[in-house]
């Protein structure tokens, strides 16, 4: 495989913030022989498809990791409301800092969502997801719209919800031309479990109802890996 290879890769794994990306990309690089690293390239949080077709062409392939909404976006509440602690230590950036000073647990955050349009916290909670990285980088912001995935799923090779990833190795291995992979014990995980906060499900159906956008990708994301891999998970 050549340098060019690597620049200007053919396929591509993109890698959505609080889905198991890093783990997966430990998986990976424990491992590749140098020969394959063309074969996987992830790429970081600020790369979306749109960005991958500005940089790459829109003829690169993609395969993504994805994770319900809510979920994924209370891990990152967690996360960096503990500076992504243990794996990193990684301080506020001013957003994170306006965010974390006032909601102290995701349950005030996604309540906030309720309030009429003025309401301060209503305020602060829609800068927080605007603004904090890890809050925003949903699929929204790596697909667009579900017309704008759909137009992609010929691309797409690689497609699978969080709590399928380990039983989709083999799958993946096959999609990108590699070796199936076996899990290191060095593969780390953003887990925010050991300081989770609290959330009610009436905060849950709040963040839900203010989401659509996002379950709304999230259901056709489910479509994708049920016809890409629905007979690794049968």
């Amino acid at each position: 495989m050549s340098l060019l290879s690597y620049l200007r890769p053919r396929q591509v794994l993109l890698h959505i913030p609080k889905t198991g990306g890093t783990w997966l990309g430990d998986v990976i690089a424990a491992n590749r022989r140098w020969y394959e690293a063309p074969l996987v390239r992830q790429l970081s949080h600020g790369n979306s498809l749109a960005r991958v077709d500005a940089r790459f062409g829109s003829a690169v392939r993609v395969g993504f990791v994805f994770r319900d909404p809510v979920a994924r976006l209370h891990s990152a509440f967690d996360s960096r409301r503990n500076f992504s602690r243990p794996t990193r230590n990684t301080p506020w950036t001013e957003a994170e800092t306006a965010c974390f000073t006032r909601f102290d647990s995701f349950d005030a955050f996604a309540r906030a969502f309720g309030q009429d349009s003025g309401d301060a916290d209503r305020i602060a909670a829609e800068a927080a997801l605007a603004e904090v990285g890890h809050f925003r980088r949903g699929l929204g912001f790596f697909f667009g719209t579900p017309e704008r995935l759909e137009a992609a799923r010929g691309r797409v090779l690689f497609c699978a919800e969080t709590q399928n990833v380990r039983r989709l190795l083999p799958a993946f291995a096959r999609a990108y031309g590699i070796r199936p992979p076996t899990e290191p014990d060095s593969a780390r995980s953003h887990s925010s479990a050991a300081f989770r906060t609290e959330c009610s499900e009436a905060g849950r159906a709040i963040l839900r109802e203010r989401l659509a956008a996002e379950y709304a990708l999230h259901a056709l994301c489910r479509r994708i890996e049920a016809d890409l891999h629905g007979g690794d998970l049968a």
